[in-house]
């Protein structure tokens, strides 16, 4: 019995030492990509843009994608069943407690689109700084509501997107641009301003 014990031990270590590996390694990649573009950005301030408004597209769309994933399933074709994948590739942890929130987490309220009655799927993405307050984009400029207000008919969860500062400097950096109007759906959109606030450029705007 105590060697069964054992093995559930050591695979129950791999698995979280296998979890902390690859949250090191997105890291360490999204800094290196961030610093990239600054320095792109330095050097060629055209290509740099170019850059990163694809980058920001790129986002956009996927948010799109994955809030109405009946709309964009396939039917009758060898492409996977779009509605499966985001089912088993799940990015965020719905929550069941308010209280189970940490500073800085990056919140998503979201509703799944439904082709019966043809609702629009919604995603809208904040950051929680405490108090039962979040800092997010919402109705064209950065402003800060109550949780309740954030999410209201939708589920919330936690979207497990990477972090480069620590949790006082992410605080910070979504200050800094507090009551700022600069909104737009495709380049600059509550997404993006939350993960330039966890793993942006240092001294841009890249995210």
């Amino acid at each position: 019995m105590e060697f069964f014990k054992n093995i559930k031990w050591f695979f129950e270590e791999m698995h979280e030492a296998n979890k902390e590996f690859v949250s090191g390694v997105r890291q360490d990649v999204k800094e290196f990509r961030t610093d990239m573009k600054d320095i792109v950005k330095e050097h060629n301030p055209t290509m740099g843009k170019a850059i990163e408004g694809a980058d920001r597209l790129s986002q956009a769309i996927g948010n799109v994608i994955k809030s109405n994933p009946i709309i964009f399933e396939p039917k009758n074709t060898i492409v996977p069943d779009m509605k499966s994948i985001l089912r088993e590739s799940k990015e965020w942890k719905e929550l069941k407690r308010d209280s189970e929130l940490e500073l800085a987490d990056h919140l998503i309220a979201k509703r799944i689109g439904k082709r019966i009655g043809k609702r629009i799927g919604y995603t809208h993405h904040g950051l929680y700084i405490g108090n039962n307050q979040v800092i997010h984009y919402s109705e064209g400029e950065v402003r800060i509501d109550s949780l309740e207000d954030f999410k209201k008919d939708c589920e919330m969860g936690v979207v497990d997107s990477v972090a480069t500062y620590s949790k006082e400097e992410i605080i910070s950096r979504a200050y800094s641009r507090l009551g700022e109007k600069r909104y737009n759906l495709v380049f600059n959109n509550c997404e993006h301003f939350v993960n330039w606030c966890r793993s942006g450029g240092k001294m841009t705007d890249s995210i």
